[in-house]
């Protein structure tokens, strides 16, 4: 199912697949066609709705004109067009005018903030004819708004037709029962009860679209709204959209609920779907917005530039689109028990949709661990155990790795190498066969790479002039290549597990 919106105000192209039953939140820059996307959507259940959001001016042909828009409807290998005629939108062919009825909803709403509100005329407050509102919308109101006052929502039916009850709040006052109308009620109150309403009696299997409704609201209860959104549809059936701009929204979701308005070229927009919340908050967010989906702890400097080095080479195989790559930073703690400590305890540091992993050197595993495990040193497996799902290792030592990589190169590999610093003499063979490098041989295995990847880096570093950092990546970016230009399977297991925790 697809709707295509063409030339629609300042849209020249939005294409949008529908999706199946659930929660999802439409989002996008302003001007994206968030709301114009909707009315269209409308239109499947209620042949109003152009009328009522694509507005025309009946004075001037330059005011509000709609002239060569179109509204394109795809289901079942079938289409139909509608397009503006200067004074309603016509159905293009007119047989398939009836399209609409294949949709699989049984019917369609639309909910949107606006203050209008219902005020009843004094006769028709009468003991009788005051109610109680239905259990579905005090219980909603209630655990939206956190505040038991709900409890006890009243209405009357007024004069002014079906839909036009106005609610009260009922209070006692010199032993009288007095009211608030919804003339006293906050946009956010009056928003979240027009919502909690339609959804109170909606059928099952139906389409409803919500249009930002939650930007009255505190943060907090914009939560308890996505919640009570998320129940009501699981239990009823429903495909939801949800048009925001809130980071709370956005931040509280899984990731393959989020449907970004993408501009890929001026005006002409595409829905992106299953992109991490910190890129769609870096792009429509405000600049102190948290901007990361995932934090990834490590020992040292040398873990962090192989870590980012391994996670450069793992994005360039994947098929994600590269502007929707999840945001991740990576942070050096210290000794491993450092970063187990922080990892164990980093739910009260970060928020939840921040996830946390730690990736350890491979000596952890095959000798700390190995150790604590043989010796039953219960406090260090302990640390272990305690957040075993998001200890994750490195594939070597860092300095271990580059040395091993380096001493058993072969010529093209050596070739390669030297070939990282264009316009600089680089012989790496002869840096690692001089009698300084050999001199450098330390029992401990980690200490020994470490004063042979140190004396290579600053070889390289004294002819050449490139910064140390930047030599460091190079040769860690070869590793990557090394490591798993023939095993890219490995290293898709190791991340598609730590990204699909979103």
């Amino acid at each position: 199912m697809k709707v295509t919106l063409k030339n629609i105000k300042k849209i020249k192209e939005l294409e949008f697949r529908i999706p199946d039953r659930g929660v999802y939140l439409v989002t996008g820059l302003n001007g994206s066609g968030k709301t114009s996307l909707l009315a269209a959507l409308f239109r499947i259940g209620s042949r109003h709705a152009f009328q009522r959001y694509y507005r025309t001016s009946t004075f001037e042909s330059r005011l509000d004109s709609f002239e060569n828009s179109r509204v394109i409807y795809e289901i079942n290998n079938e289409e139909v067009s509608y397009k503006y005629g200067g004074q309603r939108w016509r159905a293009t062919p007119s047989r398939n005018s009836g399209l609409f009825s294949q949709f699989p909803y049984a019917t369609v709403r639309f909910v949107e903030a606006n203050g209008n509100r219902v005020e009843p005329f004094a006769d028709e407050i009468r003991y009788r004819s005051v109610r109680s509102a239905p259990a579905e919308v005090t219980g909603f109101m209630s655990y939206v708004l956190s505040d038991t006052k709900w409890d006890n929502l009243k209405y009357v039916n007024t004069r002014r037709g079906v839909g036009s009850e106005a609610y009260l709040i009922p209070y006692r006052k010199n032993n009288q029962t007095h009211y608030y109308s919804e003339k006293n009620f906050s946009l956010g109150e009056l928003c979240v009860l027009r919502l909690a309403c339609s959804l109170s009696n909606i059928e099952d299997n139906s389409l409803i679209l919500i249009d930002e409704i939650e930007m009255a609201l505190h943060p907090q209860a914009q939560v308890r709204l996505l919640e009570k959104v998320e129940e009501i549809s699981q239990s009823k059936r429903l495909t939801t959209l949800f048009s925001t701009h809130s980071a709370t929204l956005i931040k509280n979701i899984k990731r393959k609920n989020i449907i970004f308005l993408q501009e890929e070229t001026p005006s002409k927009f595409k829905s992106i779907t299953n992109v991490y919340p910190a890129r769609v908050l870096g792009e429509i967010a405000f600049d102190d917005e948290p901007s990361t989906d995932f934090i990834f702890l490590v020992e040292d400097k040398q873990a962090k530039i192989l870590l980012e080095q391994m996670l450069g080479f793992y994005n360039s195989i994947t098929n994600n689109e590269s502007s929707f790559l999840p945001l991740y930073r990576v942070v050096p703690i210290g000794g491993f028990v450092q970063v187990l400590e922080l990892l164990n305890s980093s739910s009260q540091i970060f928020p939840d949709h921040v996830k946390r992993f730690s990736f350890l050197d491979l000596d952890v595993k095959t000798e700390s661990l190995a150790t604590a495990q043989r010796e039953n040193n219960q406090t260090l497996l302990s640390l272990f155990n305690h957040s075993q799902a998001k200890v994750k290792y490195l594939p070597c030592t860092p300095e271990c790795g580059l040395v091993e990589m380096i001493e058993n190169a072969d010529a093209q590999l050596i070739r390669t190498i030297n070939g990282l610093f264009s316009g600089a003499g680089i012989n790496l063979r002869r840096i690692i066969s001089s009698r300084e490098y050999n001199l450098l041989n330390k029992q401990n295995i980690r200490d020994k790479a470490k004063d042979r990847i140190k004396h290579i880096v600053s070889s390289i570093e004294a002819s050449t002039g490139v910064g140390q950092t930047d030599i460091y990546r190079s040769l860690y970016k070869t590793y990557c290549f090394e490591k798993y230009g023939n095993s890219i399977p490995e290293i898709k297991r190791l991340f598609g597990q730590v990204f699909n925790a979103r």
